[in-house]
């Protein structure tokens, strides 16, 4: 089966008279991989996810009109549909846990691709690579979304375009089922886009005889993402909206010195690699591999959630030509089966302790982070219907737990179904500017749920025809006056997804 299982066949001799230690150290990094993958929290979009999801299973096909919103003002174009459904499907099954387990299916594929390219290279070396892929990835890995589905397609690209030979049928069709998958996934096959037609332009550069084959798979690739339920309505709306210029969302903003190290990793590291394998010959990277990794860099200093997915797919370019590296402890072993057998046991404890571990993660789906609602105040919203006015990153939640009933006036699906002046609008409320006051005192929801440091909205509801029935630590329920009033003292909501 290859380098693993050569690697795994047990107590192997490395040299006369040693026992390899291999084993253990697969065992070691397999209790870290365990736990890397399992930790997942909940997101703010993850209830939306779940819940558009469900509806799909449910009705069987797509809404252009929006069931859970009172201010929508755009067509429902939901581009991230099939990954949806297939978290639906995993929550059908397993629940939460189902979650998290189909989230450490996605990154596996994505690690097993790498592996694969890895090949032939010193076990340090491919443990070490696969370890950085994981590290990279973790911005994202950390919690169930459909970016997910673009680390792996990216890994699975450069598997299809980076060999020797050019292009045959095989590969065309192969790309052509990769990008329409891919763009009923998530909107990230741009990127793959991007990334394909850079490394095919230079390899033609290279090898002119190869044009038609290169021209085939990357226009089949891009007819192949018309294979989609809007057709090549989801070209015209992905180019009026897909933008690095979204100020208030924090991962769609440039790299800056404030941004945490973990989003720089992936293009320290992976730069420093590459350098490190031009300085021989045999190692050099091709020119359309530098291109691509240029392409990549240049993309996470303009949009950081970019980086995590430029870090394995690096690792996956890179791969074949660290073959050629070497590295300390290519023959790790001890004198005798007796020394392996007992410095197992750490291996067995360690490993144990991990998968616990990674079964109780697999258990609650914390809900956390600077962004996270609310739930003493959420508890109050339970058993109403209306209309609700909220804050961005509740809204999602807000759905899951009381939509349709409650219909929400923001979510996280941004221009899927909100154009920019919603978000505006709503965001100047809460800063407390008049315009804003005056479209919320027109569209008149019935209940407003909103954090408690926002005075300025708390003091204009109370003089517009709003009364506070609850004033906690974190947020406020404002409600209309001619509404009835919020259960008494109910218990806040699990801390734990859903």
């Amino acid at each position: 089966m290859g380098m693993l299982s050569t690697q795994l066949s047990g107590a192997r001799k490395t040299r006369e008279g040693a026992v390899s230690l291999w084993p253990h150290v697969w065992g070691l990094w397999i209790a870290f991989a365990a736990v890397a993958l399992s930790a997942t929290n909940a997101d703010p979009d993850l209830w939306g996810h779940l819940r558009f999801g469900l509806d799909w299973w449910r009705d069987g096909s797509l809404a252009s009109t929006d069931p859970y919103s009172f201010t929508q003002d755009r067509p429902w174009v939901n581009h991230e549909w099939l990954s949806e459904a297939v978290m639906a499907a995993a929550y059908l099954v397993a629940g939460g846990s189902g979650l998290a387990l189909h989230k450490m299916a996605i990154v596996g594929a994505a690690l097993y691709v790498l592996w694969r390219r890895l090949r032939g290279s010193s076990p340090i070396v491919a443990l070490t690579a696969l370890g950085l892929a994981v590290a990279f990835s973790l911005p994202i890995t950390l919690s169930v979304r459909p970016q997910l589905w673009s680390l792996l397609c990216l890994v699975l690209l450069v598997a299809l375009i980076d060999v020797r030979r050019p292009p045959d049928t095989r590969r065309v069709v192969g790309g052509v089922a990769l990008f329409a998958v891919w763009a009923n996934m998530h909107g990230g096959w741009i990127t793959g886009a991007a990334v394909l037609g850079t490394y095919a332009l230079v390899r033609v550069a290279r090898t002119r005889r190869d044009v038609l084959r290169w021209t085939a798979l990357v226009g089949c690739s891009l007819l192949g993402t018309l294979l989609n339920p809007y057709g090549v309505g989801l070209w015209r709306f992905l180019a009026s909206t897909v933008r690095p210029e979204r100020p208030h969302i924090v991962e769609w903003q440039p790299l800056g010195i404030a941004t945490p190290f973990v989003f720089w990793l992936p293009l320290v590291a992976t730069t420093l690699l590459a350098l490190a394998l031009s300085r021989k010959r045999e190692t050099r990277p091709p020119l359309e591999v530098w291109a691509v990794l240029i392409l990549l860099v240049f993309g996470s200093l303009r949009v950081m959630r970019v980086a995590p997915l430029m870090g394995p797919t690096a690792i996956a370019l890179l791969a074949p030509l660290m073959r050629g590296m070497r590295a300390p402890f290519s023959n790790l072993g001890v004198s005798t089966r007796a020394a392996a057998l007992v410095m197992l046991a750490p291996v067995v404890i360690t490993t144990y302790g991990a998968l616990t571990m990674s079964v109780r993660a697999l258990t609650c789906l914390p809900i956390k982070g600077d962004w996270a609602p609310d739930l003493e105040g959420a508890a109050h919203l339970k058993p109403l219907t209306g209309r609700l006015l909220t804050t961005f990153n509740w809204g999602q939640y807000a759905i899951w737990h009381f939509g349709p009933g409650l219909r929400v006036s923001i979510d996280g699906r941004r221009e899927t179904v909100y154009s920019d002046s919603v978000l505006e609008w709503h965001l100047a409320f809460e800063r407390g500017e008049p315009g804003a006051q005056a479209i919320v005192a027109r569209l008149a929801p019935d209940y407003v749920w909103l954090p408690a440091h926002h005075e300025e909205a708390k003091a204009w509801l109370q003089q517009n025809g709003y009364r506070l029935e609850f004033d906690g630590d974190a947020s406020f329920v404002a409600v209309r006056q001619d509404r009835p009033g919020l259960a008494v003292s109910p218990q806040p909501l699990p801390a734990c997804f859903p």
